[in-house]
């Protein structure tokens, strides 16, 4: 019970961050603090009454709940299938990684630090350029490298952009849990004992570091939403983000924000559920 009351907290402090945050823009530019608490107020009434928000497209005015549920599905498939690929292939590469000697996964790490340092711009623009490359020599078109329009949909382009830089960031990290998770006694014990290493790295190490990694993956998260308005802006994506940036109300910055994180909230709520659930169950044995 503790555990969903802090989780329900931890929501309501969110969208109030968010909420709060919205209102900045109105801040620096008035620079009147009276204005922004009024603009903060009018923000959360439209929040509550999120069913009656209007925005303006075409010049009409629309209620934003009737149009926003096919965008705000296409936005989350994105972040939803680049965050899953990215911890997937970085889980796989890290235990191929463990069982090479220390010299390679020194260099890998090297690598990745590099990796690391490269600004997000320059990511989307080398995978647009990979893409036309290949299709000059081979004449195959892997994907679109821009929509054309909101029922033109892509999907490979943007989801490989926004988990190349997550990729680097969760091999690393698992790379650095895992070696730590290494020097520890009790694997010792079990590659003494005749366990293969690859099992061990699969099925104690992997779940040691779990703890962590799901944590990280948090701050990951926050990272992804931020490049997610990148992505759909160069790739002239109709997708939720597009409403953030067609219509830059601090109403309707919050609302975008809140609705993409609730379902991620509610999904790492279920995984910290779980791992307490089965933290408790290891406590009791």
């Amino acid at each position: 019970m503790k555990i969903i009351k802090k989780l329900f907290m931890q929501l309501f402090l969110t969208i109030i961050s968010i909420v709060l945050i919205s209102g900045l823009p109105d801040l620096i530019m008035n620079k009147n603090v009276s204005m922004y608490f009024q603009k903060i107020k009018l923000v959360l009434l439209d929040i509550i009454h999120l069913n009656e928000m209007t925005y303006i497209n075409q010049g009409k005015q629309r209620l934003f709940l009737e149009d926003i549920w096919s965008p705000y599905l296409y936005s989350l498939t994105i972040l939803f299938g680049a965050l899953f690929i990215a911890f997937c292939i970085a889980q796989l590469l890290t235990w191929c990684t463990l069982i090479m000697p220390m010299f390679i996964r020194r260099i890998v790490k090297n690598i990745l630090t590099f990796l690391e340092s490269l600004p997000d711009l320059l990511v989307f623009a080398l995978v647009q350029m990979a893409i036309v490359l290949i299709f000059k020599k081979t004449g195959i078109l892997v994907s679109n490298v821009a929509s054309l329009g909101s029922e033109d949909r892509i999907y490979i382009v943007p989801i490989v952009c926004l988990m190349i830089l997550p990729f680097v960031y969760f091999y690393k990290m698992m790379i650095l849990l895992s070696e730590e998770e290494l020097g520890k006694s009790y694997v010792e014990m079990s590659l003494a004992k005749g366990m293969r290493r690859i099992y061990v790295l699969i099925v104690h190490i992997t779940r040691n570091t779990s703890e962590g990694i799901f944590h990280f993956s948090k701050s990951v998260l926050w990272f992804m939403i931020s490049n997610l308005l990148l992505v759909e802006v160069i790739f002239n994506i109709h997708g939720i983000t597009h409403y953030m940036y067609s219509d830059f109300r601090p109403e309707m910055l919050a609302a975008c924000l809140i609705l993409l994180v609730i379902p991620f909230f509610l999904l790492y709520a279920v995984f910290e559920l779980t791992i307490v659930r089965f933290s408790r169950r290891g406590e009791l044995v």
